[in-house]
């Protein structure tokens, strides 16, 4: 009886420890930050809601010459954007059914654009967010997990973290906000007038006490979930226009930047000041303070073919575009 006690004693000994590992923290935030900060001089360009659109995403990247030629392979893709830097606002998942595809590209992407001096930054939107904070039960994400289930890549797999394509780590490592010199680019965009260090820690906290169930994450008025229906979100019922233009710019200063990139909805949307942002097409508004870039290029969507903002630094001039999946250009802003 005692040599059974003393084995089943040294059994549990062994096997806690690894019991524990799977109670680890939800993120390591110094291996996967909440905000990702890069300063360059080179180009800047950033897409919006890609939704699983594989063969959009590849059109575009192929025709501003980002990569080098449409790959029959996400995996053979092959970075030809040299120091430049590629961001994402989130959303690559659900909605059309090849965001396994647009995961893998984006995946081959980032090494080598690292080897050539370049960054690929993949900001979670809402979707990506839902996915993980309901398990992929949510009625939001099921295109995702019916795409999974074809893919015959398990569920539970992915949400661990262990599936053999890196998927779940992928999603789970996404950064919340990216700022690129004076630019800050995320989801929804509404940060509460949040310092960049608060902001950091706001999404640090939050994740580390409720995980992705965080309300930084998928709260009504979270950075990833602030909505432009049925009124902006800085915007106030009854408030005169200027009132909310001010209140834009304080949140904008407060996170030490001049101007703020958002993507997460692609419709037509009023504003206060009598102004209109059609649907499908960039804007810009309050001389480049804010930026919308989701044009709802998703098929499932069907808004437009698709668009990438394009930042350029020459000097002390900056230059704005948003390049057309039919390799159009149309200017946006400018520095004065």
């Amino acid at each position: 009886m005692l040599v059974c006690l003393l084995f089943v004693v040294s059994i549990t000994i062994l096997v806690l420890p690894q019991a524990f590992c799977a109670a680890d923290p939800v993120r390591d935030w110094k291996a996967a930050p909440a905000i990702i900060e890069i300063n360059t001089t080179h180009d800047i360009y950033a897409i919006g809601d890609i939704h699983g659109d594989y063969e959009r995403f590849v059109s575009l990247l192929v025709a501003h010459k980002i990569i080098a030629d449409d790959p029959s392979d996400p995996l053979k893709a092959k970075w030809a954007a040299g120091k430049s830097v590629l961001v994402c606002t989130g959303d690559v998942i659900d909605k059309s059914d090849h965001a396994v595809r647009v995961i893998a590209l984006l995946q081959t992407l980032a090494p080598q654009a690292e080897k050539t001096g370049g960054r690929v930054v993949v900001c979670m939107g809402n979707h990506e967010a839902e996915f993980l904070a309901s398990e992929g039960k949510g009625k939001k994400v099921a295109e995702f997990v019916t795409e999974l289930k074809r893919e015959q890549i398990d569920l539970a797999e992915v949400l661990a973290a262990r599936d053999s394509r890196g998927i779940g780590k992928f999603l789970r490592a996404m950064p919340f906000g990216c700022r690129i010199n004076d630019w800050f680019f995320i989801h929804a965009g509404d940060t509460h007038g949040k310092t960049l260090p608060q902001l950091r820690d706001e999404f640090q906290k939050d994740v580390d006490a409720n995980g992705f169930k965080a309300a930084w994450l998928i709260g009504d008025d979270s950075p990833l979930e602030a909505r432009l229906h049925p009124h902006p979100w800085w915007e106030r019922t009854g408030e005169n226009a200027a009132a909310s233009k001010d209140r834009l710019t304080k949140q904008v200063k407060a996170l030490g930047v001049k101007h703020l990139v958002i993507g997460h909805q692609a419709g037509p949307v009023d504003f206060s000041d009598g102004t209109h942002r059609k649907k499908g097409a960039m804007a810009q508004k309050f001389d480049g303070l804010i930026f919308f870039i989701d044009v709802g290029m998703s098929r499932a969507v069907g808004d437009s073919a698709g668009s990438i903002l394009h930042i350029k630094v020459n000097g002390k001039q900056v230059t704005a575009t948003s390049l057309r999946a039919d390799r159009s250009t149309v200017p946006l802003w400018r520095t004065p």
